[in-house]
C-alpha cells in the first residue's frame, strides 16, 4: 500500500468517524430539545444516561480523530522524504548524464549493495559514499545512484529515509541493519513506547502551553448574585531540542581499499550507541549540558522512594500500587498506562516465591497471581531493531499493568545504587524526533589529513518533555541509605 493509499484509507475512517460523532450529537439534541418543548423540565434518569453516554463517545470519537490526525501529519512527512529522494536520484542521473527520469535497475540482479558483496569486498556502501563525496568517483556516484532508485521503487525510502540533502542523506542499505554483529546495546524500548510527535523543521526549542491555574464553578449564593469568577493562568513549557551524535575516526586505507564489513561495524554501531543514549536521556537526563530531562528528574512527578526497610514483595507490591493509585488520581485524560522496570528488578520479581515455594509472577496466570511473566528471559527490546523507532516488547504484567524491561533505567540511585521503577503514562510523555527515529545524517569529514584519518559521524535532534502532566508519571526506590534497604541491586 502506497503513502497515498493510506493516507486515504486514515481519511476515509475519519469520516466515518465523524458520521458517528454526528449521530451522537443528534441524539443529545433530541434529548434536550424533548425536555425544552415540556416547560423546560430536567432530563429524566434515562434521558441523562443517554446523554452522557452520547457525550463519552463523542470525547472518544474526537481523540480518535485527533490521532488520525497526527498520523496523516507523520505520513504527510515520509512522503516529501520520499520525493526529496526521488529529486537526488534524478540530479544524480542528469550528473552522470542519464537524461532518462530514473536510473536503469534490473530487479532480477542482486542489489547494489548486499551482505554477500560487502563480504567478498565487491562492493562497500561506506567506501562509495567517501569515494563519491571526497574523491568525485564516477562509478561510485553511479553505484549509489542506482542504489537510491533500488530503495525506492521497493518501498524503502519511505520507512527508513534519513535526511536526503546531498549524497550525505542516501538510505543505508537494508543489508546492514538486518545481518551486522553489532556490539550489544540497551536499545530505546521506553523511547519507543511513548507519544511521538514530527520534530519541527527549525527552531532549537518547542512551546507547549500548560494552565496552571484553571477556571472554577461554585452554587450561585443567592438569584442574581455573581457567579464564581477565577480567572485562568496559563504559562509555556520550553523543550529544548537537543543534538545527540558520535564519532569514529576511520583510516583513509580502510575507505579507500574497501575493508569488508566496515560499513555494519562503523555506521550500525554508532546508531545503535545513539538510540542507547536517547533512550537514556528520556529516561534520566538531566537537562543540564544539553541534555532531555528525563522522566525521572521531572519535577513534580509522584515518587515512593524510601522503604524503611529491607524490600520484600509485599513491600514492593504497596510501593507500585500505590504510584498507580497516585497516577489514576489525577483526574480525567490521565491514566496509568505501563511500568518500566531494569531488568534486574523484573528478575528479582519473577524469583520471588510463598511460604510452599510457589513463584509469585509465575509464568501463567493462576488464581491470585502478584504478576504473570508472560515471556520468560525477554528484554523490552528484544525482536526489535535496536536502531530505529521499531516497537517494545512487554515481558509480562505486575499489579495489572503491563511492564517493559529497560536497561537504561538506572541503577545507582540513592546512596546504595539503587533503581528506579516508573509507573507512566505514556501518552503524556511526548518525544519529538525527525522521520522514523534513525540518525539524521551520515557525514564524512576529513579532519586529521596529516594522519590520513576520516572521522565518520552521525547525528541527531530530539526533544522531550514529562513536564505537561509530571502527575502522570510515578516512581519508586532510589533513597534509602541504610545497608539492605530499598530497591538495591538483588542477589540470585
Amino acid at each position: 500500500m502506497t503513502i497515498e493509499q493510506l493516507i486515504a484509507q486514515i481519511r476515509a475512517a475519519m469520516k466515518a468517524k465523524l458520521d458517528q460523532r454526528a449521530e451522537h450529537q443528534k441524539a443529545v439534541q433530541a434529548v434536550r430539545e424533548a425536555c425544552s418543548k415540556e416547560d423546560n423540565r430536567d432530563p429524566s434518569d434515562d434521558e441523562a444516561t443517554k446523554i452522557r453516554s452520547a457525550q463519552d463517545e463523542i470525547r472518544k470519537i474526537d481523540e480518535d480523530i485527533a490521532a488520525s490526525q497526527t498520523r496523516i501529519t507523520e505520513l504527510e512527512a515520509e512522503k516529501r522524504s520520499d520525493e526529496a529522494a526521488q529529486r537526488l536520484a534524478g540530479d544524480l542521473a542528469r550528473a552522470n548524464g542519464n537524461t532518462g527520469d530514473r536510473a536503469p535497475v534490473t530487479t532480477s540482479e542482486e542489489r547494489t549493495y548486499s551482505q554477500r558483496k560487502s563480504a567478498r569486498g565487491e562492493t562497500s556502501f561506506f567506501v562509495d559514499s567517501y569515494r563519491a563525496m571526497n574523491l568525485q568517483d564516477m562509478a561510485a556516484q553511479q553505484r549509489l545512484q542506482r542504489h537510491m532508485v533500488e530503495v525506492e521503487r521497493e518501498g524503502e525510502v519511505s520507512e527508513r529515509a534519513v535526511a536526503t540533502s546531498g549524497l550525505a542523506g542516501l538510505v543505508v542499505p537494508q543489508y546492514l541493519i538486518d545481518q551486522a554483529a553489532l556490539v550489544i546495546r540497551a536499545g530505546r524500548p521506553v523511547a519507543n513506547a511513548v507519544q511521538h510527535l514530527d520534530l519541527p523543521e527549525q527552531g532549537m526549542s518547542i512551546l507547549v502551553p500548560r494552565g496552571t491555574t484553571g477556571a472554577a464553578a461554585a452554587s450561585q449564593a443567592t438569584e442574581n448574585s455573581a457567579l464564581q469568577n477565577t480567572d485562568e493562568v496559563w504559562a509555556n513549557l520550553t523543550v529544548p531540542v537537543v543534538t545527540i551524535g558520535g564519532q569514529q575516526d576511520v583510516s583513509r586505507q580502510a575507505l579507500e581499499r574497501g575493508a569488508p564489513g566496515i560499513d555494519e561495524i562503523v555506521y550500525l554501531d554508532l546508531a545503535g550507541a545513539y538510540q542507547a543514549e536517547l533512550d537514556r536521556q528520556v529516561i534520566n537526563g538531566s537537562g543540564a549540558s544539553n541534555q532531555m530531562l528525563g522522566i525521572l528528574q521531572t519535577a513534580g512527578i509522584n515518587a515512593a522512594t524510601a522503604y524503611g526497610a529491607a524490600i520484600t514483595p509485599v513491600s514492593f507490591n504497596t510501593k507500585i500500587n500505590g504510584q498507580i493509585t497516585a497516577v489514576a488520581s489525577v483526574g480525567v485524560g490521565i491514566s496509568p498506562k505501563l511500568q518500566i522496570m531494569h531488568p534486574r528488578r523484573w528478575g528479582w520479581l519473577s524469583a520471588q516465591v510463598d511460604g510452599q515455594n510457589r513463584p509469585l509472577v509465575p509464568v501463567t496466570a493462576p488464581f491470585n497471581a502478584m504478576g504473570v511473566n508472560a515471556q520468560p528471559g525477554t528484554y523490552g527490546g528484544d525482536g526489535q531493531n535496536l536502531t530505529a523507532r521499531d516497537g517494545y516488547q512487554v515481558v509480562g504484567s505486575f499489579a495489572g499493568l503491563p511492564v517493559v524491561t529497560d536497561a537504561n533505567v538506572p541503577t545507582n540511585l540513592g546512596t546504595l545504587n539503587e533503581d528506579a521503577v516508573i509507573v507512566a503514562d505514556t501518552a503524556q510523555a511526548l518525544l519529538w524526533e525527525d522521520g522514523d527515529g534513525m540518525p539524521r545524517q551520515l557525514r564524512f569529514e576529513q579532519t586529521l589529513g596529516n594522519q590520513l584519518t576520516v572521522k565518520l559521524v552521525v547525528y541527531g535532534y530530539a526533544a522531550f518533555t514529562a513536564g505537561r502532566y509530571p502527575t502522570a508519571f510515578g516512581k519508586t526506590g532510589g533513597l534509602d541509605g541504610t545497608a539492605g534497604w530499598g530497591q538495591i541491586a538483588p542477589t540470585f
